[in-house]
């Protein structure tokens, strides 16, 4: 570990996803692999100067600020974590690693292939730790099911599903913004939370998880209209829904299904992976658990799913929970702790996060390839940038 015993920290974009990585910092220190080093809550950058002060007030921060030169020319920062808008994400990370900045920025990484693979570039010429904010891997039971893939509790994996529902946009008079413009996102559902899914997918079943093919993609928008700021209306230029299916490079068959308009579901990933030996799933609209079946377990008609509750032995429990016990649910505050826990210590320990840009831009380019495929309605392979990495940093 690095001899530093002093990070400086900054969050550039105050809004919920911004907040979480303020509220991750804040408990960082919880894990004890980070004894004797002192996290200096430094910055938080918004254009909207009131409400940058107000999250800094409320997760200790020493100041806010309007702009994100600031943070940029501040030598004492060493690392900042990013929450904007897709279209930023380019232009913000760039210029933050080239000043010598260590950086974690939230998914996905830039708005197509292109961009990812800039950034990558970027990143390994600033020498500096450059990582995407996958938060749902540090989530104990999601964490500990992986592990247990990993190891053969299921035997062979044959094929595996995973999905992401939200009703945030299933309201017609949900106003037009960035998220609704093809230009501005990238693309709507696929990006912002298919995303999600397809690097749970690819966390869950590691080293045969890379993607070899989109074999075919659907793209639904139900909404085609949003109201304006200005009383207007504006048409809605991505999708609501995309359904996506997949071949990985280790054989596995696969699909994702995403939907910002999924009435009654206000957030949930979920994901199932089935094997020769048995099955695994997890949903985070029950996130402290997850089920196993097992064919070698039980007789017949006794042989039914069992649910896993994690504990201090699962990834991440300890390090942050305040009360460390089997049974006490963790949930996505910690996740983000979590988070940052391993972003700081790959600085302290000169190694790459899980969540490189290099992770971050292979599902760039599966979401790439779905929106083509989805264009020519034929399968599109997806480059072979490499296997999934899928360890954490030991944390325990």
């Amino acid at each position: 570990m690095s001899q530093k015993s002093t990070l400086s920290v900054a969050v550039v974009g105050a809004g919920p996803a911004g907040q979480a990585h303020a509220f991750g910092f804040r408990n960082a220190t919880m894990s004890d692999r980070l004894s004797g080093v002192t996290v200096e809550l430094d910055t938080v950058v918004d254009t909207d100067i009131e409400l940058a002060r107000r999250v800094a007030r409320r997760y200790g921060f020493r100041r806010a600020v309007a702009d994100v030169q600031t943070v940029i020319d501040d030598p004492a920062i060493d690392a900042v974590s990013v929450a904007l808008p897709n279209f930023l994400g380019l232009p913000v990370l760039g210029a933050l690693l080239r000043a010598g900045k260590h950086v974690l920025g939230e998914k996905p990484l830039g708005r197509n292939a292109a961009e990812a693979d800039e950034l990558v570039g970027i990143a390994a010429s600033s020498g500096r730790v450059a990582a995407v904010g996958f938060t749902y891997r540090r989530v104990p039971a999601l964490a500990q099911l992986s592990e247990k893939v990993h190891s053969g509790l299921i035997g062979q994996p044959y094929f595996a599903r995973a999905h992401y529902y939200s009703d945030y946009a299933l309201d017609p008079a949900t106003q037009m913004s960035w998220r609704f413009d093809a230009e501005l996102s990238g693309g709507g559902t696929l990006l912002d939370m298919a995303s999600h899914a397809l690097d749970a997918v690819s966390f869950v079943l590691g080293t045969s998880g890379a993607v070899s093919a989109v074999t075919s993609c659907h793209l639904d928008t139900v909404i085609r209209e949003r109201p304006t700021a200005d009383g207007g209306r504006a048409a809605v230029t991505n999708d609501d829904t995309a359904l996506i299916d997949l071949r990985f490079h280790g054989g596995v068959l696969g699909s994702v299904l995403s939907s910002r308009v999924a009435a009654g579901y206000p957030n949930d990933l979920g994901l199932e992976v089935f094997g020769s030996d048995g099955r695994a799933k997890w949903s985070f609209a029950r996130s402290n658990e997850w089920v196993l079946y097992q064919r070698s377990v039980g007789a017949p008609g006794t042989d039914g799913p069992r649910i896993i509750v994690p504990g201090p032995d699962a990834p991440y429990f300890t390090d942050t929970m305040p009360m460390v016990a089997r049974g006490n649910p963790t949930g996505y505050g910690e996740a983000f702790a979590a988070e940052m826990q391993d972003f700081l210590l790959s600085i302290l320990n000169g190694t790459p996060m899980d969540t490189s840009f290099e992770v971050g831009a292979r599902t760039m380019h599966v979401i790439t390839a779905a929106l083509e495929s989805a264009r020519t309605k034929q399968s599109v392979s997806v480059p072979n940038l490499g296997t999934t990495v899928s360890g954490g940093n030991g944390t325990r």
